[in-house]
């Protein structure tokens, strides 16, 4: 068996920057087993499983495994999955399902990919002082917490603060067992963008995300509310960084626009 599969670097128009993600398009379906080995192999932080229903032009399911386990959502992978459809598919626009039944959707628009996310809300959350001593985080502005996704949210004073955080990850897997997502935020100081974000994922097997769609389907709504604003600009600071353009549209939907680079493109040989 051969299976078409590619890597994306998600959340840039630049190659060798954002997020990069495997991308595997399905003839047919496969276990769960072999997802997984195949994720491994790739050893990127995500790999997407997509596969057409034959029933819907234009839909597919969608599935996502880091090089560990399967997670119920991924935006940078579904970017990716998004840009190979339009590529090699042809498709102006695409339509997923998830494992979990989550719908989402993506429109090409010009050289940019327009996506359709949900919205997730937060709410206070007590965290133990040794996950913020892990990070090295003293006086966080506000602590959150996205039960739908097992995210934590801590805004802290400044785009230095931010740049500053150097994980102990070990002392990090071992002062939680409820979070499997950190995301660290703060307000820009500058005209270049709204919000600026690190994540933080040591307990799915990614220590440091480059670009992290899903935490947008938070911060979104987060920075929303706090600046009284529906549309924002936002600016990943990995290492990699990557940028989102966001729009919320009702109070359950986030339109993300960004772009995709198709780096390698080949077949595996099973």
């Amino acid at each position: 068996m051969k299976i078409k599969a590619f890597t994306v670097d998600s959340f840039t128009d630049k190659p060798f920057q954002g997020n990069p993600a495997g991308v595997c398009l399905l003839d047919t379906a496969i276990s769960e087993d072999l997802m997984q080995s195949i994720a491994k192999e790739f050893n990127l932080s995500e790999t997407a499983f997509v596969l057409k229903n034959d029933h819907q032009n234009n839909h597919y399911s969608i599935r996502y495994f880091t090089p560990t386990v399967e997670i119920d959502f991924c935006g940078h992978a579904t970017l990716a999955a998004s840009k190979v459809l339009m590529s090699e598919e042809k498709h102006d626009y695409v339509n997923f399902t998830t494992h979990k039944a989550l719908k989402l959707s993506a429109t090409k628009e010009e050289e940019s990919v327009l996506m359709n996310f949900p919205l997730f809300d937060t709410k206070a959350y007590k965290v133990n002082q040794r996950l913020l001593d892990a990070f090295g985080i003293t006086n966080p502005m506000a602590i959150q917490f996205a039960e739908a996704l097992d995210m934590l949210v801590i805004e802290v004073e400044n785009k230095e603060a931010l740049l500053a955080i150097k994980p102990d990850y070990q002392e990090a897997l071992e002062s939680s067992d409820q979070v499997k997502e950190l995301v660290v935020t703060t307000k820009s100081e500058d005209n270049d963008f709204d919000f600026y974000s690190r994540c933080f994922c040591p307990w799915i097997g990614i220590n440091e995300d480059p670009v992290t769609g899903a935490s947008h389907s938070v911060l979104a709504k987060y920075w929303s509310e706090k600046l009284n604003r529906k549309e924002l600009s936002a600016y990943q600071l990995s290492e990699r960084g990557g940028y989102l353009d966001l729009k919320i549209t009702d109070p359950s939907t986030l339109e993300v626009r960004s772009n995709a680079c198709i780096v390698f493109k080949g077949s595996l040989a099973i």
